[in-house]
């Protein structure tokens, strides 16, 4: 009898373990998610010098096109000021934001989302339409350390054609 109690004891034990760990990693996703939405936020109101302000230093872009190194910062930084004067009514649908996960797939603080970039040309004000998934990684200070974006700009290029 001893013997179950003491195995029911360590399940139990182990068990409230994970949920505190659980726990602590989605306040952690729960404050960095409220970063992610703004970075969206300010990028949807064109907004570059705000945008700046949420990514660290040492930012690392990691961008859909084959055959490109992780970008820096500026490089990022440059391609969205390109996006924002060539495009107006710029916003993420149907966005969906979930914690990341590590390798022995545990919630960690990183951030996923999952939506439809829409917006207008600028030149013709045709609508564009491009499915897209990022993540994003933090620092401590809550800060964004990493971006990986992947959409399909073949779409793109043939709502460009069109």
């Amino acid at each position: 009898m001893k013997k179950y109690i003491l195995i029911a004891i360590t399940s139990i034990s182990l068990f409230a373990c994970n949920q505190k760990a659980t726990q602590n990693d989605l306040t952690a996703f729960n404050k960095n998610l409220v970063v992610a939405k703004q970075f969206i936020d300010v990028f949807t109101t064109k907004d570059s010098t705000k945008e700046a302000s949420l990514l660290a230093d040492n930012f690392t872009f990691d961008a859909t096109e084959i055959g490109k190194d992780s970008l820096s910062k500026e490089d990022l930084l440059k391609g969205d000021r390109e996006i924002m004067r060539t495009f107006n009514d710029i916003k993420l649908e149907n966005a969906d934001y979930y914690p990341g996960v590590d390798s022995s797939y545990k919630i960690s603080s990183e951030v996923r989302v999952y939506g439809t970039w829409v917006s207008k040309f600028a030149s013709t004000g045709k609508i564009s339409r491009m499915k897209y998934y990022a993540i994003f990684k933090f620092n401590d200070a809550g800060l964004i350390t990493n971006l990986e974006e992947r959409c399909n700009l073949a779409d793109m290029s043939k709502q460009l054609d069109n």
